[in-house]
């Protein structure tokens, strides 16, 4: 009786000591560059894409980056960084333009899921709206997202333009990815 118990002590210390990863330590732990602050989460099929700053250094100074990630999971089953981690910093007086793509393939190599993002800073106050567009030009608005006095904005799909409108539709900028 007694080797019952200490063999059900011995299986629940194994166990406990197995517990999944929040999302909050897939992000700590998982992403390679210091998390100074997430901007967005969007729920995609088996996990969720993650819009964040970072800061880096660029060779000369040290930058505010946006970068974006892939997390793996649910609460439920843990979560997991997944994406190819990278950053990207440039300067514009108006908007930035940034695209990414993440694949998330099964354990056997096939591809389940493509997730196509397009996101970027809006700087110019003027600008009051976002859209954008992929090889068709077929324009369709992004979710502007407003972070103290900071707004950025998100779209996922194969976009590649995006245009800065203001208040009244008038363009104020239309940019391709660099």
């Amino acid at each position: 009786m007694k080797w019952k118990l200490l063999f059900l002590a011995a299986a629940f210390l194994i166990l406990s000591g197995c517990s999944t990863a929040t999302m909050g330590q897939a992000i700590d732990d998982g992403i390679p560059f210091n998390v100074k602050e997430v901007l967005h989460k969007e729920k995609v099929k088996d996990g969720v894409i993650l819009l964040y700053l970072t800061q880096q250094n660029d060779g000369q100074n040290e930058v505010e980056a946006m970068a974006a990630a892939y997390l793996k999971g649910s609460d439920k089953k843990g979560w997991k960084n997944e994406g190819h981690n990278h950053w990207e910093h440039y300067e514009n007086e108006h908007m930035t333009v940034y695209t990414d793509t993440f694949y998330d393939y099964d354990n056997e190599g096939r591809l389940e899921n493509r997730l196509p993002i397009i996101f970027g800073e809006i700087q110019s106050g003027d600008i009051k709206k976002v859209e954008v567009a992929g090889t068709e030009e077929k324009f369709e608005e992004a979710a502007i997202i407003k972070k103290e006095k900071k707004r950025y904005y998100f779209k996922m799909g194969d976009f590649h333009t995006a245009k800065g409108l203001s208040a009244d539709g008038k363009e104020i900028i239309k940019k391709k990815k660099n």
